[in-house]
């Protein structure tokens, strides 16, 4: 049988802190951690839609904040080519903005404010095995309060100028560790929930970041999506699998453009035709001990706020080597 794909965003989370978490530290030693990734897109719903699609925004049609419907009818959609290939689909996220339903039998979104993600979320992951009935499940979840964090903390408190936010940085971080080390420990409870339901032995779990957040770093940018450096663009993901080599390391330079094809592979799925991305799937397996990493990778983003906004169409771009 297929084996189950449980994909989890932290939403928000950096880089550069996941060492701040015992229990993200505990999961890093079940598996292979990469932690240079570049996203396309430093915010959620483009970065996202590069994820189930393997293309950058240009190409899927998701490449503004004002463009999240934008999807375009003739891109393969992760959900769908997992569906006509057995799985039965869920997912449990912040918004219906965040992704399209396409291909997903079960579409759910959460309060952010008021839900208990560390109860629900495990609630849903039972209940779509039990939907499935036998069958492999692919589950998408999001976890949100660092979002929740930003928005309560900085966006509702702070203009995009005020000089009152950058003069706090280490404030700032204190506050941002506090919300990481509330998804560490959500994480820990979702790997707990699949152990306690005997589903580990064909299941891989991915746990990842779309894009980090800063913390006063530049002045202009309270959270992200308004600049392109590296405390936004760099993301990482860590895979737990059966196959799965143990405690693994990698910085080398990657893309969310490689993802698609990579769980493609993990799920002996053919690949699809003219994607951008390389599978990193035999580097997770151990088929082979060196990840050939790339030589640049890609990104683009237009703000909300800041110094320039640019709502409908990407006017920051940046090449990273």
């Amino acid at each position: 049988m297929k084996p189950n794909i449980i994909l989890v965003l932290l939403d928000g989370s950096r880089w550069d802190r996941t060492n701040i978490s015992s229990d993200f530290l505990d999961l890093q030693k079940k598996g292979t951690f990469v932690n240079n990734v570049t996203t396309t897109a430093p915010y959620t719903f483009s970065s996202v839609n590069t994820i189930f699609t393997g293309k950058y925004g240009k190409e899927n049609g998701v490449n503004a904040y004002y463009k999240m419907f934008k999807l375009k009818d003739s891109v393969a959609f992760l959900p769908e080519i997992l569906k006509k290939n057995g799985y039965v689909t869920s997912c449990n996220l912040i918004s219906n903005k965040v992704i399209s339903s396409r291909g997903f039998d079960i579409y759910e979104s959460h309060n952010e404010y008021e839900d208990d993600l560390s109860v629900t979320h495990p609630q849903f992951l039972q209940k779509t095995f039990e939907i499935a009935a036998g069958k492999p499940i692919f589950t998408f979840l999001q976890f949100s309060k660092i979002h929740t964090a930003t928005v309560s903390e900085v966006l509702k408190k702070y203009e995009w100028n005020d000089e009152a936010f950058y003069e706090k940085k280490d404030q700032n971080r204190i506050a941002y560790d506090n919300a990481f080390l509330s998804a560490g420990k959500y994480a820990k409870i979702i790997y707990d929930k699949l152990s306690k339901l005997n589903k580990l032995s064909n299941t891989i779990i991915i746990f990842f970041s779309d894009h980090g957040t800063g913390i006063g770093e530049r002045f202009g940018e309270r959270n992200y999506g308004v600049y392109l450096f590296e405390e936004t663009i760099r993301t990482f993901y860590l895979f737990i699998g059966p196959n799965m080599i143990k405690n693994k390391k990698s910085e080398s330079l990657l893309s969310t453009i490689d993802i698609l094809p990579t769980i493609l592979d993990l799920c002996e799925i053919d690949q699809l035709d003219n994607l951008p991305g390389q599978s990193v799937s035999k580097f997770l397996t151990n088929q082979t001990r060196k990840l050939i990493e790339k030589t640049n990778t890609f990104s683009e983003t237009g703000g909300l706020q800041g110094p320039f906004p640019s709502f409908y169409e990407p006017n920051v771009f940046c090449i990273k080597s």
